[in-house]
């Protein structure tokens, strides 16, 4: 694509975003899994503690989705402090997720007792809602959607929805994640896809088309930008806009993977998307 037409697709997303004023519902926040590396320049980490501020003053979001590795051997009581601190700073936790896949097909009494753990954990956070991976191979979705809707009951005592992330190997086609959400049913199950598994499926737009209805947040995956402040991967611009004409208004975090400085990377994100949605704060 040549500058031209990236310039243009940049233009008719903002003047969406301007015109039509939806995308000022979205909550841009942040997916947590960078804030395991060293802040750069000065080789420490953060305290737990300290993210929720950091996030709202150095990276200028408003939400924090926690990976289960940064809250991992962490008590009740300082997850509660965590979640009291991030309301402090209005940074909230939003959403607790784990990357490694649940086995609601070969062991689903044990995948329920995790996903209880887990609610447990999400709601002394603050979290509203838990993101998980599913094993579920495509003949077996009747066997794995019955016994998650068991298990989303069980979640309800946390007063904790359930998110379904896809998985990455192999691939999840947008019609497992769909038909999974259909099956299970209810206002307490959702899907949560990324822009990297819907670039992976072959066609990005296609499957943020079919998962975006059904999807309670959506992980903007971000690799980094060229010398020309263009995405490196998929056309990040031709993703917001197809999401903004879809009419998508939930949330959607910043999922930095790239090599250089993440801070930096995260707000470069930041700038590159509030622009993309034609605003000025990331606050919905």
């Amino acid at each position: 694509m040549g500058d031209a037409d990236h310039s243009h697709l940049l233009s008719s997303a903002y003047r969406f975003g301007r015109e039509f004023n939806m995308s000022n519902q979205i909550l841009l926040s942040l997916s947590g899994s960078c804030l395991l590396q060293p802040i750069p320049r000065k080789g420490t980490k953060l305290n737990l503690l300290d993210m929720p501020q950091f996030v709202a003053e150095e990276l200028e979001l408003r939400g924090l989705n926690l990976p289960v590795e940064l809250i991992r051997g962490q008590n009740a009581a300082t997850l509660e402090k965590m979640r009291d601190q991030a309301d402090r700073v209005h940074c909230p936790c939003l959403i607790l997720y784990q990357d490694e896949p649940l086995d609601f097909h070969g062991n689903p009494e044990g995948a329920t007792a995790s996903l209880k753990n887990l609610g447990r954990a999400a709601k002394m956070l603050g979290c509203s809602e838990l993101a998980v991976r599913v094993n579920c191979p495509s003949e077996s979705i009747l066997s794995v959607s019955a016994a998650m809707k068991s298990a989303v009951a069980v979640l309800q005592q946390f007063e904790v929805n359930l998110l379904i992330r896809p998985s990455v190997k192999p691939v999840d086609s947008p019609e497992v994640l769909m038909e999974l959400v259909k099956r299970i049913g209810g206002f307490h199950i959702s899907a949560m896809p990324s822009f990297a598994n819907a670039h992976a499926t072959g066609n990005g737009i296609e499957t943020l088309r079919k998962l975006a209805p059904y999807s309670a947040a959506i992980e903007v995956s971000i690799s980094g930008f060229n010398k020309d402040g263009v995405h490196m991967g998929y056309n990040l611009d031709e993703y917001m806009e197809s999401l903004l004409n879809l009419g998508y208004v939930n949330k959607l975090s910043i999922d930095w993977s790239g090599t250089t400085n993440w801070i930096q990377g995260i707000q470069k994100s930041r700038e590159r998307l509030m622009e993309l949605m034609g605003r000025e704060d990331p606050v919905a």
